[in-house]
């Protein structure tokens, strides 16, 4: 074939079409879930996202958004095709990189304009194979229809490793090095997307060696170490010690000289660049002065990276010697061209890495979403480093259950001050704990509630039940001391190291990686995040029933109750076995180009598992972090073509065993992939993040206080009011962020129509460093009996009288509050006048609230939401008050009784709610929102699939329909029940997820009430029969222990035992005798 060049390129911007049509058919079409809404918005008006920062990502956002008619969900669909772009020029560089392994496993000349037919076929179908599989690769899929990070950096992975394939066509011009310039930029540009882009540098370091020197056993080791060393560089020294570095000068420029905030940034980067600059005139002309200036800027850049600990000078000590050392021996040999590279190419990383500017400028600005304040460079080099987040040590550290034996002192925290100058805000705390309690190579050492599922992971599965059971009995027995101490002996029952390495090999190996990866080549089960093992939920699966039943100890058949997750997805091992193949002829033909590959997939696989240290538990499954293994696996599923072309070479003509294993890996990895996937992964349809937001801020009432808890019912909520405002007079306080000094002095200004927070307690009694954590210590001067205004509470927890304060056993004074029950003065009057009181509730107003905080120590998140309370009671209830109900009730500091329920909120209202029913006390509200107001993201079309995360507000949602029916079923009012029964079943209908059988029976009920017995026929012959099905289900389960299925039976029995009854009491006899009847078999089953 001539012109091969020609066709190889135009078949990679195929793959890009095809790629980029199936992600824009698919392509959510509004705001999506979790952090989406974020990016969107600050992409849309170049805001500040959560640490460490996306620069480049919502810069390349705004340019999309430009396109976009401004306050639509254009806006949306924007950000989210700028995931979609990024993910076709993936799926196209992996064509590239895929062809160009193939061309040399099959020995051809790389640079050779025409190729032999039977080799095109072999070497295009090979690319074809692997830029599909990617394109259709589940987890690669989800990242590329919506608006995250995740495929920007993907595609800057991939962009990196084809053009170090560009370099190796060229490695004997004199001009080679541009590539290698390039790739440094590239990787500094994907600091700015994501931390996972310079994951790629080993391979590109180890493929660089073997095409420059002697695949020698020390040149391997030479090139590995190195690729390392570059990893450590980047991520423990290029990334964090540039803003540090910029914090010290700015300090002593601030603080020494008198200058203006940032003016020492300035001069850092003067100097670095005089330094660069400097080094390369030095190694290209040997200008000793040029060194000289170089060495200064280098040594003033080290002095001042910090000097944290001796170990760390001894380390920078050593850098900077070996690095003179390097610069000036390369100027006696013939290695200046090396040194000079190396020095550009830290350059163009740093030009790369220049994003970050974006950050501190825009934070100045002080936009909406500005999360840490990074407006310096001290508060940068907090955002960078994640520090809000805590660490997961890797070297040594601490157990989950390792007591605190005391808390040192660390470096000085500063903050900006009112006089121009950085405060001592004290020092950063750092925990010390039992030793006993520590190991090297640490896996287990969250202290977070997610500690409490390290035992099922640890092979303690004993202690997991023991304290499950103790915690109960104490429950149930809270004075009895025996139980309290057994149950503190088994929770400090101590683990082993091999207890620590079955975590890491079980849970953060087995569950959190392998399964991933097999959920993307062999099969997956469905969506459901499964926190314990069970067999039942989101595991891999194959598709092969017998194997599938003897791994899972379950039935392979799935009941009608499951059917509708259409994450269920089988590929019978097919993709995994090309891939496997596709290893063998790269290990045969070309080895070390598979050993370059096996790096990439190894370093962007496992080598992520030990660095994030994964606890047992968490928010959602993470299998995006490893897209960049799982699409170098897709590499090898390309080259696949090749190893059937070998195996057949001598047997069958060249061409057509080339055109013919390439149909047959087509068909079986991206197309079976694809067909497999398309219905789980098309969000075409799809507005709930919208849809939900919208109700969220129509369930409060004008000019309110919304307080939030998660990233799903906070960020689709920014993203209504940031870009399509919104309710925009709503302000949106996310209670997870709220104990944050930046966070909570935002809420002192206006934003949008929503005017500044009352808030009584001054800011700086709220920094950083001070009141973090407030303790109960109770002060006999206070009758515990007695009720205390909330604003006089607060005033002596926040004040600085010594006399206030409690002394701890090391000597330091700490504050505390007294007394833990609380109570509000109430205004009626002013009350009254807001207009959020119903008529018929305004006799109910109390005079005073009252309340037991029920704690013992109160965050400084806590302590700014009673500030809130209070103040606004003080001001006249002018800011009604929400609590999102998916925040849990922990949120509410026991105010449970004064909360009213307004749909998916729950309003603050001095008016002791009813308890019976839950806070529903406005029923006639709740049928207006249910009925008129909420909004459903197209679910009625009962097409779209409902993502596991997706499916808690419907859930809720479809309970208070019920609650809501049977209010009005109760009372007479068979119409209005029955319309809100057939509004739930028309706005969230079953196929998109079946109702829960309760409610289901519930529905039975109210419908027969009304009269309409074929409805509620129809209801309790589908609640029963499904009951049924799902008891024979469970019962062919073989697990124990843990995994046992008992409970998900007995619920099931329960809800046959009372459906005869239901059907007997409205003369419904055969339904009554049919499910008596089967109630009586499950019950004999079970």
């Amino acid at each position: 074939m001539n012109n091969f060049k020609r066709v190889n390129t135009i078949f990679g911007w195929v793959t890009f079409l095809i790629a980029m049509a199936v992600y824009i058919m698919t392509l959510e079409q509004s705001v999506s879930l979790w952090d989406c809404g974020e990016f969107i918005s600050a992409s849309y008006r170049l805001q500040v996202v959560h640490p460490p920062g996306a620069p480049l990502f919502l810069m390349l956002g705004r340019i999309f958004t430009m396109f976009a008619t401004p306050a639509t969900n254009e806006v949306a669909i924007a950000v989210n095709m700028l995931s979609a772009v990024a993910s076709a020029a993936t799926v196209m560089f992996t064509f590239w990189i895929t062809t160009h392994f193939a061309k040399k496993i099959l020995r051809v000349d790389l640079n050779a304009t025409s190729v032999e037919l039977g080799n095109s076929i072999a070497i295009v179908g090979a690319g074809l194979v692997a830029a599909l599989s990617v394109t259709f690769m589940d987890t690669f899929w989800f990242s590329a229809v919506e608006a995250e990070v995740y495929a920007g950096s993907s595609c800057f992975m991939a962009l990196a490793f084809w053009a170090i394939l560009k370099w190796e066509k060229v490695k004997d011009e004199p001009t080679s090095d541009r590539w290698i310039i390039f790739i440094a930029y590239i990787v500094g540009l994907g600091i700015g997307l994501h931390l996972l882009n310079i994951l790629v540098v080993p391979a590109i370091l180890l493929y660089y060696f073997f095409n420059k020197y002697d695949a020698s056993v020390a040149n391997v080791i030479k090139a590995t170490l190195i690729g390392l060393g570059s990893i450590a560089l980047l991520q423990w020294g290029i990334i964090p010690g540039t803003p540090m570095v910029a914090s010290n000068f700015d300090l002593f420029f601030v603080n020494t000289l008198g200058l203006p905030f940032n003016s020492g940034v300035l001069a850092f980067m003067v100097v670095m660049i005089a330094t660069i600059v400097t080094s390369l005139m030095y190694t290209h002309s040997g200008n000793k002065l040029a060194g000289s200036i170089a060495l200064v800027g280098f040594l003033m850049i080290m002095v001042l990276s910090g000097w944290s600990s001796f170990l760390v000078g001894i380390v920078k000590i050593g850098i900077i010697a070996g690095t003179i050392y390097a610069v000036y021996t390369s100027q006696k040999t013939s290695k200046k061209v090396i040194a000079n590279t190396v020095i550009l190419c830290l350059g163009f990383i740093m030009i790369g890495f220049s994003s970050y500017a974006m950050v501190v400028i825009r934070s100045i600005a002080e936009p909406a979403i500005d999360m840490n304040d990074p407006q310096d460079a001290q508060s940068l080099l907090s955002y960078i480093n994640r520090e809000q987040y805590g660490s997961r040590p890797l070297v040594y550290g601490s157990y989950w259950n390792a007591r605190l034996t005391a808390i040192e002192e660390g470096k000085t925290q500063y903050r900006r001050g009112e006089d121009g100058t950085y405060q001592e805000v004290g020092t950063k705390q750092e925990p010390v704990y039992d030793e006993r309690y520590s190991t090297i190579l640490p896996r287990m050492g969250d202290m977070s509630e997610k500690s409490k599922y390290y035992p099922i992971w640890c092979g303690m599965e004993d202690m997991f039940m023991s304290i499950n059971t103790l915690e109960q009995k104490v429950k149930a027995d809270p004075t009895n001391s025996d139980l309290r101490t057994q149950l503190e002996a088994a929770q400090m029952t101590k683990p082993k190291f091999s207890n620590n390495m079955t975590f890491l090999f079980k849970y953060q190996i087995g569950w959190m990686y392998i399964r991933y990866f097999m959920w993307n080549f062999v099969g997956r089960q469905n969506d459901l995040q499964n926190v314990t093992g069970s067999s039942q939920q989101g595991n891999w699966i194959s598709g092969i029933d017998a194997f599938d039943e003897w791994r899972l100890q379950a039935p392979a058949d799935v009941p009608s109750q499951m059917e509708y997750n259409k994450a269920r997805n089988t590929y019978y091992f097919l993709p995994l076995l090309l891939g496997l193949l596709g290893i063998i002829v790269m290990y045969k033909k070309s080895k070390m180009d598979f050993y370059t590959v096996l790096v990439m997939f190894l370093f962007t696989g496992l080598l992520v598992v030990i660095y994030l240290n994964q606890p047992p538990m968490e928010p959602r499954e993470r299998d995006y972090t490893f897209a960049g293994s799982f699409q170098t696996f897709c590499i090898w599923i390309g080259l696949s073509v090749l190893f059937f072309v070998d195996l057949l070479k001598d047997k069958v003509n060249r061409t057509a065993v080339a055109s013919g294993a390439t149909v047959v890996a087509l068909l079986a990895a991206p197309y079976l992939m694809g067909s497999q996937n398309w219905d789980d992964h098309d969000r075409s349809g799809r507005e709930l993040g919208l849809s939900f937001a919208k109700n969220y801020l129509n369930s409060c009432e004008e000019n309110a206080i919304l307080f939030t808890n998660g990233d799903n019912d906070t960020y689709p909520l920014w993203y209504a009011q940031n870009v399509e405002g919104v309710r925009t007079d709503v302000r949106v306080i996310n209670l997870s962020l709220l104990p944050t000094e930046w966070y909570s002095s935002a809420l002192r200004r206006k934003v949008f129509d929503s005017e500044a927070l009352p808030l009584g307690v001054p800011a700086e009694k709220m920094v950083a460093g001070k009141r973090d954590y407030v303790r109960f210590f109770e002060n006999k001067s206070f009758p515990q009996a007695q009720f205390y205004p909330l604003d006089q509470v607060l005033d002596y927890i926040t004040s600085d009288d010594k006399s206030k304060m409690q002394m701890t056993n090391s000597g330091e004074l700490i504050n505390v509050f007294p007394v833990k029950n609380f109570s509000v003065d109430v205004d009626k009057a002013a009350v009254l006048a807001t207009g959020y009181v119903p008529a018929k509730d305004t006799a109910k107003i109390v005079d005073k609230m009252y309340w037991n905080i029920g704690r013992t120590g109160l965050s400084k998140g806590d302590l700014i939401v009673l500030d809130v309370i209070s103040e606004n009671a003080k001001t006249g209830w002018k800011r009604p008050i929400y609590w999102t109900t998916t925040t849990g009730s922990s949120v509410y500091l026991n105010l449970d009784k004064y909360l009213r329920h307004n749909g998916l909120t729950y309003q603050l209202l001095p008016i002791e709610a009813n308890r019976r029913m839950r806070g529903m006390d406005d029923m006639d509200l709740l049928y207006d929102k249910l009925m008129n107001v909420y909004e459903w993201g197209n679910m009625e079309e009962g097409t779209m699939f409902l993502d596991e995360k997706a499916q808690l507000v419907p859930q809720n949602l479809r309970s208070l329909f019920v609650q809501v029916a049977d209010y009005y079923s109760n009372r007479g009012q068979d119409d209005t029940a029955t319309a809100v029964l057939d509004k739930c079943y028309a706005s969230i209908p079953e196929s998109l997820l079946p109702m829960n059988l309760r409610l289901k029976a519930a529905s039975a009920d109210i419908y027969y009430k009304a009269g309409q017995i074929e409805k509620g026929d129809k209801m309790l012959t589908e609640a029963g029969d499904d009951a049924y099905e799902m008891v024979n289900y469970y019962k062919k389960y073989k697990t124990k222990g843990l995994q046992n299925v008992e409970s998900e039976k007995r619920e099931n029995v329960e809800i046959l035992r009372n459906l005869g009854p239901l059907a007997k009491q409205y003369n419904r006899d055969e339904l009554a005798k049919k499910y008596t009847d089967l109630f009586t078999q499950a019950s004999t089953v079970y």
